[in-house]
């Protein structure tokens, strides 16, 4: 029997997502499966002045905001802020269209208003930032290869 026909098993022993790439992540005991990954799984980035997307390389602060996941909204909090109410679902016409870069990829999102941009402004003191979800009707491959 070869390699390819042998059985795999796997066991999880915890189960994370990231809403906000490059922020903490939120524990969960279930997850559900959708055709891009774990629904809300880095479903938010936040991006400059130019739409490009910070990484918590760059910008350690990002580690502090930590997501709270309500059956309506996703909750960011970070020390000396106020909560940010981030909602579950695309509200439609009220997000602005954006285009952002992550990595190479320069992809379709959502650009998630002026509070929330004023909100990571504020918390990683520096001017110009936004807060971008993917637009989820785009479907994002991780890997071409």
């Amino acid at each position: 029997m070869s390699s390819t026909d042998a059985a795999v098993h796997a066991r999880i022993a915890r189960l994370f997502v990231y809403p906000v790439k490059s922020c903490a992540g939120v524990a969960l005991e279930q997850a559900r499966l959708t055709a891009t990954g774990l629904e809300l799984d880095r479903a938010w980035m936040v991006v400059d002045a130019d739409g490009v997307f910070l990484t918590q390389r760059e910008w350690p602060r990002l580690a502090l905001v930590h997501p709270r996941i309500t059956p309506d909204e996703v909750l960011l909090q970070a020390p000396g802020m106020p909560t940010l109410p981030l909602p579950r679902e695309p509200a439609g016409e009220q997000d602005r269209p954006a285009r952002v870069r992550v990595w190479k990829d320069t992809v379709n999102a959502w650009d998630m208003g002026d509070a929330a941009a004023q909100w990571f402004s504020r918390f990683l003191a520096q001017a110009g930032l936004r807060l971008a979800r993917f637009d989820p009707r785009v479907r994002r491959l991780s890997d071409l290869a």
